[in-house]
């Protein structure tokens, strides 16, 4: 394995660093009660809380089930924060001395959200390391001008959150040295939290989902793409969303990307939307990949369990649309009542808008209305195969009803 590198800001400079020579960077098995509480209480103001300490869980993927590897705590060492800290200590103690083809789920438990510096490099870890999947949950959360970097941690598939008591909890019983006492919550710890959400959610919402050269790259319906110099770029499954709130609320907006080894973008929605117990909205879907058979199934099953909720899902491009399986799975959201249609120039404009650079007006590709023309003609065949066209106008006749309240 070639000796990969980290990038470490010192003073004016920049030192770059390989994972592979020997850092002296062992975790804490665990932190004392006191350091905890004092470090890890989501305050509004948190003076004198210079350190970041970094608790996380290391599994490895084992079927459909997760089997613990390693746990522990990092802090900054040195010049090194502390997620630099676990990169290096990850690299050397898990990457190297197993398998590539195993995949983990990481989970970190921070006193401070990461700083420009690291969330660009762990960006560029999880880019050059598919096998991974990482979620951050932060007791709080800096603002000093790096929306964007934070961002990039969220387009490579990273998923950021604030701390709530449930993690709290996982925190306390992991990683302190607790004596067999239960976490006993400090005063107002769900008001900070929602605090400390409403700060992430209003950095989240300054930066766009989706950078114009990935929406260009993976969002493009040519069947072949341009390498970008001399590299050529997989294509990727994004998943976009829109919500759309009664009472003239601003709509819900995100962006979701499948990973290896972790659920579809297509799943992750789903958990998304279930757990804001919703009913009687409208979400408008734009996929860069029509959905797999399991996620259409599960998507066509969620449908049937909220018939007052209007879905629909616009695809850049087909998957697999030849294969039976496959045209069985789209068949499976027709029947659903779910609206399934290829992006055209008006979707693509509209993602373009809400989800990459309202200031900057879309400029489409070279013959993108004719390659939407082909994959809507596919589309068209397999419905009249499945003997559903007549079913699918039906639907969409019925769900153009009125404004939401």
């Amino acid at each position: 394995m070639q000796p990969q590198r980290l990038e470490s800001r010192v003073g004016m400079g920049t030192v770059c660093l390989e994972y592979s020579r020997h850092r002296p960077y062992e975790p804490i098995r665990t932190i004392s009660q006191s350091t905890f509480c004092f470090h890890f209480n989501n305050l509004h103001y948190a003076q004198g809380r210079n350190d970041t300490f970094l608790c996380y869980e290391v599994n490895r993927k084992d079927c459909d089930s997760l089997v613990s590897l390693h746990q522990g705590v990092f802090k900054k060492e040195g010049v090194d924060h502390a997620e630099l800290c676990f990169l290096y200590w990850f690299y050397d103690q898990v990457l190297k001395v197993m398998s590539p083809r195993e995949e983990f789920r990481i989970t970190w438990y921070m006193s401070w959200s990461p700083c420009f510096v690291c969330a660009e490099q762990v960006a560029r870890f999880l880019a050059t390391h598919h096998n991974l999947s990482l979620a951050i949950f932060c007791s709080r959360f800096y603002y000093p001008n790096y929306p964007q970097k934070l961002c990039s941690l969220i387009q490579e598939g990273a998923q950021v959150a604030a701390m709530d008591l449930p993690e709290f909890k996982t925190c306390w019983n992991k990683f302190v040295d607790n004596g067999g006492q239960p976490f006993r919550p400090w005063k107002r710890l769900h008001k900070k939290f929602k605090y400390q959400d409403f700060k992430l959610q209003k950095i989240l919402s300054q930066i766009s989902l989706l950078r114009e050269e990935v929406f260009y790259l993976q969002f493009n319906n040519s069947h072949w793409v341009q390498p970008v110099g001399n590299h050529y770029y997989r294509r990727k499954p994004y998943l976009c969303y829109q919500l759309e709130q009664p009472n003239g609320q601003k709509p819900l907006t995100g962006c979701l990307l499948s990973k290896k080894g972790r659920q579809h973008a297509e799943i992750l929605f789903l958990e998304k939307v279930r757990s804001m117990q919703l009913s009687q909205v409208r979400i408008t879907c734009y996929l860069t990949w029509s959905p797999c058979p399991n996620c259409a199934w599960q998507l066509a099953a969620f449908k049937m369990d909220h018939p007052d909720l209007i879905l629909r899902i616009y695809a850049s491009r087909l998957y697999f649309h030849w294969r039976r399986a496959f045209q069985k799975g789209l068949c499976s959201l027709w029947q659903s009542g779910i609206q399934v249609n290829v992006m055209d120039l008006p979707e693509f404009t509209d993602c373009w808008t809400n989800f990459v650079n309202p200031q900057r007006p879309f400029m489409p590709w070279n013959k993108l209305e004719k390659n939407s023309w082909r994959s809507q003609r596919r589309l068209r065949r397999i419905k009249e195969s499945w003997g559903l066209q007549d079913l699918v106008n039906d639907f969409e006749n019925l769900q153009l009803g009125p404004p939401l309240p």
